[in-house]
């Protein structure tokens, strides 16, 4: 393809602009950063608490903030799980009231996050960190990705014997064929009718696997009784009330089967033949009244040490140099190791996601009988 024309002074000032780069001694990139970090710490001792609304458990925040705050100690941090919906609705309604709001919201809900960006209400920050990402996890400019987060298989260890414990949900379908009176509503999935999480794991579940998924649902569905909380499911799994789960939060599960006791009782799996990734969304609020100390917070989420951080709390690191002996559970590469690319189905920012919300829902509500 040839090279549009340029005005002859245009060009020379390209080529001016050009030479000076190749002649001129570079910066050095930890020297810009260092200098960046700098200016955002001496204006964050200036802001008040740093707020942030999210659908991420009270006790997953706890070792993240711990971090943060070994870096930053004079960063107040008031992190909320408010769930993926109310996130949003709070941040809105807050804001245009012209109250104190989020200044970032970490949340896994791609339609919302499509829909914040749509209204102009997300801050479109450079990161420095970010340039450590890769492409598909910063979709739009001041969107970056908190975590990859699994959605598993969990059972119930005293009901299931070994033999039936499922590892993929062609093996929990096969199960339901031979005996489906033993398993009706004794079997939980996320509600897909109840929030932008759930039906964003459903809708990417049937959209990837196309026909065979929904085929795969028609059994599932009728003996599944849809739950709207992770925390929910896995505690009526260790009570007996359910045998099993199928897309529930590994981010909840893996938490709770580390606890003394709950790991005798309760136990998961990746699901071989597909397990949804959920890619969490994290950005700056355009609102933020802690503007440097989001910024902080933002760069230390996406560095090595906050990934870390974010891996031992129970999420799932996606970044390249976190390797799987530095965090208890999970990294994105470790989950493709195990089940393969193939099966690792990210649920990502699809606005085709949008547009088929209504029909989506509404087969989905039929093959679920609800």
């Amino acid at each position: 393809m040839s090279r549009p024309s340029i005005s002859g002074l245009t060009f020379v000032r390209e080529l001016a602009f050009a030479v000076a780069l190749i002649i001129a001694p570079a910066a050095a990139p930890g020297a810009t950063a260092a200098a960046g970090l700098d200016s955002l710490i001496a204006q964050s001792k200036t802001e008040s608490r740093l707020e942030i609304y999210s659908n991420v458990g009270t006790e997953n925040w706890q070792g993240i903030v711990q971090a943060f705050n070994r870096k930053y100690p004079w960063i107040v941090v008031e992190a909320l799980d408010l769930g993926p919906e109310e996130a949003f609705e709070r941040y809105y309604s807050e804001s245009s009231a012209a109250r104190h709001s989020a200044d970032l919201i970490v949340a896994a809900a791609p339609t919302s996050w499509l829909r914040f960006v749509d209204k102009g209400e997300l801050q479109p920050v450079e990161a420095i960190e970010g340039a450590q990402a890769p492409a598909w996890s910063k979709p739009f400019k001041g969107l970056y990705s908190f975590s990859t987060d699994p959605l598993i298989l969990a059972y119930n260890k005293l009901i299931l014997p070994e033999s039936e414990r499922p590892k993929s949900l062609a093996q929990l379908v096969e199960l339901v064929r031979t005996d489906p009176k033993r398993f009706v509503n004794r079997i939980t999935t996320y509600d897909a009718t109840g929030h932008p999480f759930a039906e964003a794991v459903h809708w990417t579940y049937t959209h990837l696997r196309g026909a065979q998924g929904w085929k795969i649902l028609e059994v599932l569905g009728p003996v599944t009784r849809p739950e709207n909380s992770g925390g929910s499911m896995t505690e009526k799994i260790t009570s007996g009330e359910y045998s099993a789960a199928y897309f529930t939060s590994g981010v909840t599960t893996f938490l709770r089967t580390s606890q003394p006791g709950r790991d005798k009782i309760l136990g998961w799996n990746l699901i071989a033949d597909g397990t949804p990734v959920f890619v969490r969304g994290i950005g700056i609020t355009r609102r933020a009244t802690s503007k440097a100390s989001a910024r902080l917070f933002l760069e230390f989420c996406l560095s090595h040490d906050g990934q870390v951080a974010i891996g031992k709390s129970g999420l799932t690191p996606y970044r390249a140099d976190v390797q799987k002996s530095e965090v208890p559970y999970l990294t994105y590469q470790a989950i493709v190791d195990q089940i393969g690319e193939r099966n690792a189905l990210p649920v990502l920012y699809d606005r085709a996601m949008l547009q088929e919300e209504d029909s989506f829902l509404e087969r989905w509500k039929k093959v679920f009988k609800l």
